[in-house]
């Protein structure tokens, strides 16, 4: 296993850690690990021990090395796209096996001489980096949570279209929060934390800044989230709590419906005793990693639905089993005086984690404090 030796500052910036099924096939999971200032990418298998597959320096189309920002993976792992600490107007798309940059994809506002500065990307729809595809259709946050935009590129063509679908420029338009992360369903619903402790939902067209649904009333601001391949969940985290709700398709569309009830989603007095030391609380303390949903519906099967909910708290896994957190929520939905926290199944790492990402059916790839990356089976 390698030693990565982290800068473990760099623990705070978007995506570090990325994970997809390697090849058509799609039998085996490769996993990849941005170092930051270490200007690398480095690539380990999808097995227990996460045995180390390789590494690349990563440099910009005119040869300069790169402080690496987030990672993607792209068409079955073939390709990564990248945002880089020295270009931060810039997506690099770098072909996995040769470790080169394909292409170098500068964006940029409609107004004259104003640059985007990109923070974060993910695809359009969830799980489109499984596919086989020559083009890149990405949602991002930008100008430090300001911006929201969407990109469409075809490799074959060798141009990019950059669209701005919210303009949401927080010093113009809102006093009082910024986007902090976002997620994305199958079909290209768009959910947006925010600074405020608030989540926002967005239809697939985005043609309004208005969403078409906020659920507040939470103290923020959101530091990670998820959402179901079809919409019908989110779950999402703050530096102390962790939330989960059920939407209803028309939360999604601008149709009227009351907002969902919201469920904490916690560990128990009883293992927060036993456990004591080993996971993260205090005042000022962002507690928890990022929340996700396992990836079972990353498969074009009809009928299959997420099973766990899973994130750590220092030494911690936590998981929430899916169908009994739709329970509590049906119940605190339903009835008066019902349990607004449900409590989840705690296991002791051999180390902290920092970042983990969901892939395939049962598999969890977690970087540890220590510098090493593993795939949990759960």
């Amino acid at each position: 296993v390698l030693a990565l030796e982290l800068d473990m500052s760099f623990q705070t910036s978007p995506q570090v850690l990325d994970a997809g099924p390697r090849g058509a096939a799609n039998l085996e999971a490769m996993s990849v690990l941005s170092t930051g200032r270490k200007q690398k990418l480095c690539f380990f298998k999808g097995d227990e021990s996460g045995t180390q597959i390789g590494s690349h320096t990563v440099f910009d189309f005119n040869g300069e090395a790169q402080n690496v920002g987030m990672v993607q993976t792209w068409n079955q792992c073939e390709q990564m796209l990248l945002t880089s600490q020295d270009k931060p107007h810039s997506i690099l798309l770098m072909d996995t096996e040769r470790g080169e940059t394909m292409s170098e994809l500068s964006l940029r506002r409609q107004q004259k001489n104003w640059n985007l500065q990109v923070e974060s990307i993910t695809p359009m729809q969830k799980f489109d980096q499984y596919k086989s595809s020559n083009e890149y259709q990405l949602f991002g946050l930008g100008d430090e949570g300001h911006t929201v935009f969407a990109m469409s590129h075809d490799s074959r063509m060798g141009e990019n279209v950059e669209e701005h679908v919210i303009k949401a420029d927080s010093h113009r338009k809102y006093k009082t929060y910024t986007f902090t992360c976002h997620a994305q369903t199958k079909g290209g619903y768009l959910v947006l934390g925010r600074t405020d402790g608030a989540i926002a939902l967005y239809d697939a067209i985005m043609k309004s800044e208005n969403a078409s649904c906020v659920i507040d009333g939470m103290v923020g601001p959101v530091t990670s989230i998820d959402v179901a391949a079809d919409g019908s969940m989110i779950a999402w985290t703050t530096p102390e709590f962790v939330f989960f709700t059920c939407p209803a398709p028309a939360n999604w569309t601008k149709s009227k419906a009351p907002k969902p009830a919201v469920l904490k989603l916690a560990m128990s007095a009883a293992d927060k005793e036993a456990l004591a030391g080993s996971f993260l609380q205090g005042e000022g303390v962002e507690c928890w990693r990022p929340i996700k949903f396992d990836a079972t519906t990353a498969r074009d099967e009809h009928g299959l639905r997420e099973r766990e909910i899973i994130s750590y708290s220092g030494c911690v896994q936590m998981r929430w089993n899916v169908i009994r957190a739709r329970a509590a929520w049906q119940a605190l939905s339903e009835e008066d005086g019902a349990a607004n926290v449900f409590c989840g199944v705690p296991t002791k790492m051999e180390a902290a984690v920092f970042r983990h990402v969901t892939v395939k059916d049962d598999t969890d790839v977690v970087a540890l404090e220590n510098d090493i990356v593993k795939s949990l089976r759960f």
